[in-house]
């Protein structure tokens, strides 16, 4: 079972739509996929009952801090799991990346979202030194055009690798909300998020 999680402390970065589109990506490539809800807001977990079975996507919602000890189970069950977290840095945080994998981090391309990354880098670099199994990745979501390079800089400069490729803004992500299938270009650009 592949892991990969979405992880931010800072809230509208994109983590569930892009966990969602992710799960979407590999649903449509005939990959078995479990997206797991990990916010206590629910977005994904809702977005799940109302069109994850039609799309071929199954969610689950787990807000208790055991995430890394729960993950085995799933392996069974699923080639993917992808994990949607919360918009703060928690126990949960810590339990999401002990489960190790890829941690795709949505960045803003904007200061504040950079700031941010500071002590989820550290959380990383602590984990990591304990010998737990991380890929972070930085993504710019929601991009309209801006210069990257500058704000990159900034990731980087925390330990962090930023992908090559950013997330445009585009109204197909929140149709998403209403049902809708992504565009193939978008499910492949999310897709290249993932490990090969």
């Amino acid at each position: 079972m592949r892991i990969v999680s979405f992880l931010h402390q800072k809230g509208g970065t994109g983590k569930s739509t892009l966990a969602i589109a992710a799960a979407l990506s590999l649903a449509a490539r005939g990959r078995r996929v479990l997206l797991l809800d990990t916010d206590y807001q629910g977005t994904t977990s809702e977005w799940g009952n109302r069109h994850g079975f039609a799309l071929g996507v199954e969610t689950r919602s787990q807000v208790q801090p055991i995430v890394h000890q729960e993950a085995g189970r799933f392996a069974a069950m699923t080639d993917w799991l992808l994990i949607d977290g919360p918009p703060s840095l928690s126990e949960m945080s810590e339990s999401i990346l002990r489960t190790g994998g890829r941690i795709v981090i949505p960045v803003r391309p904007n200061a504040p979202d950079l700031w941010a990354l500071a002590w989820l880098a550290a959380m990383i670099g602590k984990l990591q030194r304990e010998g737990v199994a991380l890929e972070p990745l930085v993504v710019f979501n929601q991009v309209q055009g801006e210069d990257l390079a500058p704000l990159a800089e900034q990731a980087h400069r925390q330990g962090l690798p930023v992908h090559p490729t950013p997330i445009p803004a585009d109204p197909a992500f929140q149709a998403l909300f209403d049902g809708a299938a992504l565009p193939v270009a978008l499910l492949e650009l999310v897709g290249g998020l993932l490990p090969d």
